[in-house]
């Protein structure tokens, strides 16, 4: 599910192209699934890519969360500097490159939130 969201990011230049030249990579780990995906930018053709587990190249920013807490995060439906501060979200790295780019991404939510509908897991949405 989580892949998918990045499957449109590659899919959509203004999202993928800053993410790509940010030059920033990302560990998302999701605790209560015990899941880990690392994002980092293609040298492939396209904007990003990505690997369950570990990967290797070092990450910029690694997000910890739940996977629900994720969920919404893709959907938009979390805002990150409150959930830092409420520890939904436990942030290592810059907190300012998190910032920078979470904007970023907001083209991407709908897109998401089309995608759970469409294939069948409505029940995800928020």
């Amino acid at each position: 599910m989580f892949e998918q969201v990045f499957e449109l990011m590659n899919q959509h230049p203004e999202v993928g192209r800053p993410l790509h030249d940010a030059h920033a990579p990302h560990r998302f780990v999701i605790e209560d699934l015990g899941l880990e995906l690392n994002v980092d930018a293609a040298d492939d053709g396209r904007f990003l890519r990505w690997t369950w587990g570990p990967a290797p190249w070092k990450p910029a920013i690694t997000l910890r969360m739940s996977s629900e807490t994720a969920n919404r995060f893709f959907q938009g439906k979390e805002n990150v500097p409150l959930a830092v501060a409420r520890g939904r979200v436990k942030l290592s790295g810059p907190l300012l490159t998190i910032l920078r780019l979470a904007p970023v991404t907001r083209p991407i939510h709908p897109a998401y939130r089309k995608w759970l509908a469409e294939s069948g897991r409505s029940h995800l949405l928020v």
